[in-house]
């Protein structure tokens, strides 16, 4: 009888494994890239020097991410290329575990640490035959079936075909040296990464800081170590369903200031590299620094937007007023670099020194030298009513209609207040109150100079509109 050498504790479980005869086992790693795609999705690359098999035969590539799709895998020589085939490639994920072990037991005779019937207080050892292994073990000892609890169990064998981690295993044909660099990669689901920006703002609105940070959530089952990180930011067409994100269950890795990271255009998108190794830890959300501005110029702009199709029974209209932050992404005011998408949160320091949060936004993809604009959120101290107070037929597809507008200020002080209306049909204002732009073929805005209540109650805006449908 073979002795009885395995032993899984109830609450502890060290997994062991003994390799597969004739398995040629990797040796070195020499470069790991990971390039991490903002849809769910990673390429893995690495370089590792293994040892090969003479003629035909079985290599195991072990420390691949759980979450690999096969059919995306590629592997070829760097040493001799020309003398190196992969046959056919395996993927076995079966891993080790408790319920893997008994799975391979059921209907098989266990040595079983069970309590003592007559003392509840100890504990003996007992033969015992495992009769199914589901929700939890069931035993037949003694001749009778046993539920209950067990503190550890004894194999006589690790059983073949478990592994402690995914493999990859390949039959080749090899007829040149013994080692040589192998060039693996793939691709895997479960890692994402989005960008998320802090904006501290001065107390006038016209200056901030920037801060851009990569927030990266790996979800794919596996560690990497002194990795070259790569982020591509873009829309990457991908035919296959997105991969479900799983359950976030980790812990947030500190914001590491440092380098920033290098920025160039790939195909047509961009391409982030980290300037020095990463570790990245399984089920970890790791924040890296993507950018630095420490002063720039921006301006708050006060928006009161109306696209609501014109009729004669509208009553009285009230509006908010949005706040916006707005500046430049170029080199001139300390940026230029493309903004991945992500969400700006912005602060502000109050009279007393304390930082408090003044709003976020999300940005989307932003070349260099394009605008930002992020919302805040909306005035307190500002309103705006509207009132439809003429709408006439003026013809068989002609109508005129004629808005008053009243803007109201309970602040201290004057604030330029843009009043954005969408006009429908064609077009043209035959009179206006104030002077306003065309913005474009729908669009007409007021630039309004707002006193405030206590200096005059409403600032009241009219226009009429002709319009053809």
């Amino acid at each position: 009888m073979k002795p009885w050498t395995w032993i899984i504790p109830f609450s502890l479980f060290a997994a062991l494994w003994v390799a597969m005869p004739g398995a040629a086992l990797a040796d070195e790693t020499k470069s790991l890239t990971v390039t991490v795609y903002n849809h769910g999705q990673a390429l893995v690359n690495e370089v590792r020097s293994m040892n090969l098999p003479q003629g035909k035969g079985s290599v195991e590539f072990t420390g691949v991410a759980e979450t690999v799709q096969p059919a995306t895998l590629q592997v070829r020589s760097l040493s001799a290329a020309e003398v190196f085939t992969v046959l056919d490639m395996n993927y076995e994920y079966d891993l080790v575990s408790v319920k893997a072990l008994l799975d391979r037991y059921v209907g098989k005779t266990l040595r079983v640490v069970l309590p003592d019937p007559r003392d509840r207080q100890s504990t003996e050892l007992r033969e015992a035959l495992l009769l199914a292994n589901n929700d939890r073990p069931i035993f037949e000892v003694d001749g009778q079936i046993y539920v209950g609890g067990y503190e550890s169990v004894y194999l006589a064998e690790m059983p073949r075909g478990l592994r402690p981690r995914p493999t990859l295993v390949w039959l080749v044909q090899n007829t040149g040296p013994a080692v040589q660099d192998i060039d693996v990669s793939y691709l895997a689901g479960g890692m994402d990464w989005q960008a998320d920006y802090v904006l501290k703002v001065d107390r006038n609105n016209e200056r901030a800081a920037l801060s851009g940070w990569v927030t990266l959530d790996n979800q794919s089952g596996m560690a990497f170590e002194d990795a070259s990180l790569k982020l591509v930011a873009g829309e990457v067409n991908v035919v296959r369903p997105e991969p479900a994100r799983l359950r976030r269950d980790m812990a947030m890795a500190a914001p590491m200031a440092g380098e920033a990271m290098q920025e160039e255009e790939f195909f047509e998108y961009h391409l982030y590299s980290v300037p020095r190794p990463v570790d990245i830890a399984n089920r970890q959300t790791k924040q890296i620094s993507l950018l630095q501005a420490p002063d720039m110029g921006l301006a708050k702009k006060l928006l009161a937007r109306f696209d609501r199709y014109p009729s004669p029974g509208m009553g009285l209209i009230k509006q908010g007023v949005a706040v916006f932050l707005t500046f430049k992404n170029s080199e001139a005011n300390g940026l230029g670099l493309p903004l991945p998408q992500g969400v700006v949160r912005a602060y502000q320091e109050s009279k007393d020194g304390s930082t408090l949060f003044i709003g976020e936004d999300r940005v989307g993809h932003t070349p260099k030298d394009a605008e930002v604009e992020l919302r805040m959120g909306e005035a307190f101290d500002l309103g705006v009513e509207r009132r439809m107070i003429a709408h006439e037929q003026t013809g068989k597809n002609t109508v005129a209609y004629t808005w008053e507008i009243k803007v109201r200020n309970s602040k201290d002080e004057p604030q330029r207040v843009l009043l954005e209306d969408v006009v429908q049909g064609d077009w043209r204002i035959t009179k206006a109150s104030h002077v306003y732009e065309k913005i474009d073929a729908r669009r007409v805005r007021f630039t309004l100079d707002v006193p405030p209540s206590s200096v005059q109650d409403q600032l009241v805006v009219t226009y009429t509109v002709t319009t053809r449908f």
